[in-house]
């Protein structure tokens, strides 16, 4: 429960700022021919394909999505381990660890939930049903098209409540990631 709690403190001393991004991301719920159901979210970040990358696949860039500290291992197998408390360390049980399943640099990454905080949203044997795809198609010099794919989810309670917390927690993500990037380019630009 106190995890829930951070969770939500976190997301509300956010949200407003963020809201102005919302309301450019689509989000779909696909059910799929063998019972399970996919969850995509796509949105135009006003970015580079190079600098929605770097957001998917460096330690500083990760924290653009709201985690405090992540640490990575950028290889096949490898994985991102990130964390939303600033004292924590890499091997802690409050970190999520996620299984780098495959990437294309520039174009995509697949990602797999290996550890999840016990209390969390979100139980550990029902992630780890799922996996994650962040697919990344460059419109312009300055635009990119981001979806996230959530596969996987079963038709079981803990499957339904996961694939809620997702659908309003990739979307907060999404938003706190363009804002991020819009901070980043605007101080760039003053430097």
């Amino acid at each position: 429960m106190k995890i829930i709690a951070i969770a939500l403190a976190i997301a509300a001393a956010f949200m407003a700022p963020v809201l102005a991004f919302g309301q450019e991301i689509t989000s779909e719920v696909i059910e799929e021919n063998d019972g399970t159901r996919t969850l995509i979210h796509e949105s135009v970040i006003d970015a580079p394909v190079a600098d929605v990358w770097a957001a998917l696949s460096t330690e500083e860039g990760w924290k653009m999505w709201g985690p405090s500290t992540a640490w990575f291992d950028l290889r096949l197998g490898g994985s991102i381990e990130t964390s939303y408390y600033p004292d924590t360390i890499k091997g802690d049980p409050r970190n999520i660890v996620q299984r780098i399943i495959a990437f294309v640099p520039e174009r995509m990454m697949a990602l797999q939930v290996l550890q999840a905080p016990e209390g969390g949203p979100v139980s550990l044997e029902t992630i780890k049903q799922t996996w994650g795809v962040y697919e990344l198609d460059p419109i312009s010099e300055t635009q990119t098209r981001m979806r996230i794919i959530g596969l996987g989810y079963g038709g079981d309670e803990g499957s339904s409540r996961m694939l809620e917390f997702f659908k309003s927690g990739n979307v907060y993500s999404i938003n706190l990631l363009k804002k991020n990037l819009a901070d980043a380019r605007a101080q760039a630009s003053q430097e």
